[in-house]
Parts: C-alpha cells; sequence; structure tokens
C-alpha cells in the first residue's frame, strides 16, 4: 500500500514540474548601429522548454548599456520554424526576441 502511494505521489510532482527553463542567447540580427539586441532560444514539438525571457531582458539591458544606452525596451518578436515533423507540424521553433536599446 505503502508503494503505491509512493507512486502516485511521485506521479503528482513530476506532472507539476512543467518543461525545462533554457536560457536564450544573443542572435546574429543584434545591431549596434541600430540600437538592436536580439536574443533568441529554440523549443521544439517533441522536446518543449521553456525560455527565460527574465534573463534574457537582464542580457539586453547590459549589452544596451555597453553601446551607452541607459535603457531598452521591448521591440516584438518573431517566431521561424527550422523543421517539420512527417505530418507536416512544426517540430523545431526558433524565437527572438528584439530590444530597442534607444527606446
Amino acid at each position: 500500500m505503502r508503494a503505491i502511494l509512493a507512486a502516485i505521489c511521485l506521479a503528482g510532482v513530476a506532472a507539476c514540474t512543467g518543461p525545462p527553463v533554457v536560457q536564450p542567447s544573443p542572435h546574429d540580427d543584434t545591431s549596434r548601429a541600430d540600437g538592436i539586441v536580439a536574443m533568441t532560444s529554440v523549443t521544439g514539438l517533441y522536446q518543449p522548454s521553456q525560455p527565460d525571457w527574465s534573463e534574457a531582458d537582464t542580457a539586453a539591458l547590459r549589452r544596451c548599456a555597453s553601446w551607452g544606452h541607459a535603457d531598452q525596451r521591448l521591440a516584438g518578436w518573431r517566431e521561424t520554424c527550422r523543421g517539420w515533423d512527417r505530418w507536416g507540424r512544426c517540430a523545431s521553433i526558433r524565437v527572438t526576441r528584439y530590444y530597442d536599446c534607444e527606446g
């Protein structure tokens, strides 16, 4: 009986953990001349993950400060499908957030 109860508790805890959190990284679309910082993260249909956008916000603010700007704001984002599965579903998605340093 205790083994069954322990298994049910572990299953409940495992169900609440959610997808793993990943750290977004700088993207090639970053442009110092335009004052734009791009941060990107990849997630997938079969291996979902949750980007830590609060850490990306902090990294973008640091990059803007290193360029001599005191602030940054979210200027937009883009989602790009990097590959499809055999049923036509997007299996790998790149999400890129753009920050305007001159905002």
